[in-house]
């Protein structure tokens, strides 16, 4: 490797501990809050959004940038919104509607989350920036613009560039019709380089674009979709990190393929044995390196009747037969749908 080429090396790998840093300390001053049950005050949410504001200009422009001493949030009136809302995320609720900057003229997308009964939300629209502001520009991530408050209230938002309708509503245009490998072959390339990208920063979910579309963001939440959920998520596990987003998008490209998620359970345990019913069922090295801390004695029960009646068989190849799938496409969706958390 050239002097110069390593030097490029080292600036990156600085900024992206620039930016993991950054992040790492404003998700500390949430979790703060959370954890002494003290509400975010306004003017404390305008400082944290004005942090991520920098985090995301830092990852942007490739260089350390100071925090500003902007105190004040973006206003919700200067957006106008257009048209009906581009989809719905998670069982609690995102709300996302296209929308325009009045004083641009910009297309945006804005991301609401619903109240919970009983608490303040303003952390997690908070925390969700900042895993958005990490993206830094990258091709396949939706650019992160500001964090917005509707005035006098509440209400919080998160406003992304516009990038076109949601891979949810382009699939759902397609009546479950399933893509030809060609094109499965072109979404995942731009699915995969998003939280490749993002993860080596951040070590956490990320949005990410394709066909000029987006992707609901895997889920670390019970009550998002379970039917993308990772079994090391599903099992409660407190070691999951980063690489819990291939399983998701193993999942995605399962459904492109096919036209229909490939594991749908009625609630995580249930999940879990659909999972297990397909891939074959895990030895006990492979249950325990899940690490566990949910569902281990009924799923203990359940795997000993499995192998009792079908063994560690595994049927991959049932999802996406070989006149679907090459050989080449199939190890890679293979890889993405494995049970263990190293891999």
């Amino acid at each position: 490797m050239s002097a110069a080429a390593a030097e490029v090396e080292t600036v990156a790998a600085s900024m992206t501990d620039t930016v993991a840093t950054r992040l790492a300390a404003i998700c500390d001053m949430i979790h703060a809050h959370r954890a002494s049950g003290t509400p975010i005050s306004a003017r404390r949410a305008a400082a944290i959004s004005a942090m991520i504001d920098d985090v995301a200009a830092t990852a942007a422009e490739g260089r350390p940038r100071a925090f500003r001493r902007k105190r004040r949030m973006a206003s919700a009136r200067g957006y106008k919104q257009e048209g009906r809302r581009l989809g719905q995320q998670g069982g609690r609720g995102a709300v996302i509607v296209r929308a325009s900057h009045r004083a641009t003229g910009r297309a945006v997308a804005v991301k609401s989350l619903h109240r919970r009964s009983g608490g303040s939300y303003v952390g997690d629209v908070l925390r969700k920036a900042c895993f958005a502001a990490a993206g830094g520009g990258h091709p396949s991530l939706v650019t992160f613009r500001t964090v917005a408050r509707k005035p006098g209230t509440t209400d919080y938002s998160i406003v992304m560039d516009y990038v076109g309708p949601s891979l949810r509503a382009v699939m759902g245009d397609r009546g479950g019709r399933p893509f030809p490998e060609a094109e499965v072959r072109r979404i995942m390339r731009q699915l995969l380089a998003g939280p490749t990208t993002s993860s080596s920063a951040t070590a956490a979910p990320s949005r990410s674009a394709t066909m000029g579309a987006e992707k609901d963001p895997p889920c670390y939440d019970p009550a998002g979709t379970c039917a993308y959920v990772a079994p090391e998520v599903l099992v409660k596990s407190a070691d999951h990190g980063a690489l819990v987003d291939a399983w998701s998008l193993g999942c995605v490209m399962a459904e492109l393929l096919t036209g229909k998620p490939p594991f749908v359970g009625e609630d995580e345990a249930h999940q879990l044995f659909k999972i297990f019913d397909v891939l074959g069922v895990p030895c006990r090295s492979a249950w325990q390196a899940l690490k566990p801390q949910v569902h281990d004695g009924k799923a203990q029960l359940w795997r000993a009747r499995q192998q009792r009646r079908v063994g560690r068989r595994n049927r991959r190849r049932e999802l996406v037969p070989e006149e679907t799938l090459s050989g080449e496409g199939f190890q890679v969706l293979k890889g993405l749908l494995s049970c263990d958390p190293e891999k």
